[in-house]
């Protein structure tokens, strides 16, 4: 998984593999030191809604950045087909997305 952070955006590129747990009903996470504090990057498809919903969590150690997916979003990315676009949302002002990584992704071209 990969987690951009720029300005007012929130992008989380996914492989096809991590497509497949999300599927699964498995979150997926990754990990980055950064200076005393771990950051904890998860997607958990387990979301209530029909929304993604980004929550920030701190701890004496760990920052967690969790991204909440609804499981009817998740199939969504995946019947979308490869596609640039992927899961696209504004939260207040922040535009999150969630993509599947197409350097990586062996699924047909998206239907347009």
């Amino acid at each position: 998984m990969n987690v951009r952070i720029e300005e007012q955006n929130l992008r989380f590129k996914i492989s096809e593999e991590e497509l497949a747990m999300l599927l699964g009903g498995h979150p997926v996470h990754t990990k980055v030191a950064l200076l005393e504090k771990t950051l904890v990057a998860t997607i958990n498809p387990k979301g209530a809604g029909k929304s993604m919903v980004p929550k920030l969590v701190l701890d004496d150690t760990d920052v967690y950045l969790n991204l909440l997916v609804p499981p009817l979003s998740v199939q969504e990315l995946s019947e979308m087909g490869r596609s640039r676009v992927g899961l696209q949302q504004d939260i207040d002002g922040m535009f999150v997305s969630l993509q599947v990584d197409l350097r990586e992704d062996s699924r047909k071209v998206a239907k347009r």
